[in-house]
């Protein structure tokens, strides 16, 4: 009887509150249209307060740090409507959903995120700004205004995150830039950089990259991240799609690079830029270099990978060799540099054979040596290649193609090109 009587009284104050709120909004809502009151700041003032505590309301008992076993004692009268489990951004968390909100709790069994669902009136938050916006308007007392947008400017940011984990990415977008208005107004006037930063990050997940552009580039008017911002802008711009974007692109990575001329992150998006476009390597050498000083220490062999590869189009081979050797001192489990080293020496060889068939004699028979000589460097490079990726048919192709050549010379060679062609044929 007790139990029964207590979520009585439970029941009605709920009720109870939510009959006080409709009171409030209607006396509010006669408030801002009566001429005695409409144009003083303390009207909207007050009615952006209670917007606050209407949205508020629904989370206000769910503390900080709360565990799910907690929600119980701290929830009571409320009742669980359903629970489901989701992902989001790789993480596994348990969605416990009520009539007005949802809890996000994380595998440690805490509540992580929570989103209010429903509300006495739609969309509080943006009333209570507007009213802010017209208390200052009408020249309210700056101080409580600038208090009363921070602490909107927290709500905002809370109603982001939960939509973030909803999945609702338009909305989230939305509540970030409110986050951002409600920071940036005269009588707060404070730039929050990192939720700058989240509209263009999540604006590029759905898609829109022009808004993702244009809220990267407020982030970097304010030096977040500093250079590595312009790696964000730069996608952003050549995910539009068009040439002229892919040209607005290179141009904003270039003004990073003469900005930023250390800053391994422009400079490597700056080089693989060049690269998809098709640029003059003698161009992209230059800027290679730069990025490999600014790496130095970070053991990144793709640059050096890379290097081997345009000195390659440069028909430098000595030049390839070199870096392709560093990009392998400097990462021994790098397939490709291993590949590319041993594809060197094997064309190098055809070349040279090619070439022999315009001689005779002695001549002929010197530079079909040559030839071998060069075929074989390509062995054991190749063989390591393939050692590291045994799945990859190219590698395994080039090694049939060498051990082609060698095949009457012994045994063993006969043996390895059966092998390769054994493998070509599967991986087919």
């Amino acid at each position: 009887m007790k139990k029964i009587l207590t979520a009585i009284l439970l029941f009605a104050s709920i009720i109870g509150y939510s009959q006080q709120f409709a009171k409030n909004i209607s006396k509010s809502n006669e408030d801002i249209v009566n001429p005695k009151k409409m144009n003083d700041p303390k009207t909207w003032i007050n009615r952006a307060e209670l917007m606050r505590k209407i949205y508020a309301e629904p989370t206000s008992k769910v503390l900080d740090v709360m565990r799910e076993d907690q929600l119980q004692l701290f929830l009571r009268g409320e009742q669980q409507v359903s629970t489901k489990n989701v992902v989001v951004d790789e993480k596994e968390y348990k969605v416990v959903e009520y009539a007005d909100k949802e809890l996000y709790v994380n595998t440690d069994g805490m509540v992580e995120v929570t989103r209010t669902t429903k509300t006495e009136i739609d969309n509080p938050l943006e009333k209570a700004f507007e009213a802010y916006v017209k208390a200052s308007e009408l020249g309210g007392d700056a101080k409580k205004i600038g208090e009363g947008l921070d602490a909107l400017n927290v709500a905002f940011t809370k109603y982001a995150f939960g939509e973030y984990y909803a999945g609702n990415y338009v909305a989230t977008i939305d509540g970030f830039k409110k986050a951002v208005e409600c920071s940036s107004h005269p009588t707060v006037g404070r730039i929050d950089t990192g939720i700058i930063y989240n509209v263009g990050f999540i604006a590029m997940r759905i898609s829109d990259y022009k808004t993702a552009e244009e809220y990267y580039k407020k982030a970097a008017e304010y030096n977040y991240q500093e250079g590595d911002i312009y790696t964000s802008i730069y996608n952003a711009v050549r995910s539009q799609g068009t040439k002229n974007d892919t040209v607005r692109a290179g141009a904003l990575l270039m003004e990073a690079y003469q900005k930023y001329p250390e800053n391994l992150n422009v400079l490597a998006t700056l080089v693989n830029h060049y690269l998809g476009i098709g640029e003059d390597p003698k161009i992209i050498l230059p800027i290679l270099h730069d990025a490999q000083n600014a790496a130095e220490g970070q053991n990144n062999a793709s640059l050096y990978y890379v290097e081997g590869n345009l000195h390659m189009q440069l028909k430098d081979e000595e030049s390839a060799i070199k870096a392709y050797e560093k990009a392998i001192e400097i990462d021994p489990e790098g397939a490709n540099a291993y590949y590319m080293l041993g594809t060197l020496y094997f064309n190098r060889g055809v070349n040279i054979f090619n070439d022999a068939n315009d001689k005779t004699g002695k001549e002929y028979d010197a530079a079909v040596e040559v030839s071998n000589v060069e075929f074989k460097k390509s062995i054991e490079p190749l063989e390591k290649a393939f050692k590291i990726n045994p799945e990859e048919r190219a590698f395994a192709d080039a090694l049939r193609s060498v051990y082609f050549r060698f095949r009457a010379e012994s045994p063993d060679m006969q043996a390895n090109y059966e092998k390769y062609k054994a493998i070509c044929d599967k991986l087919e």
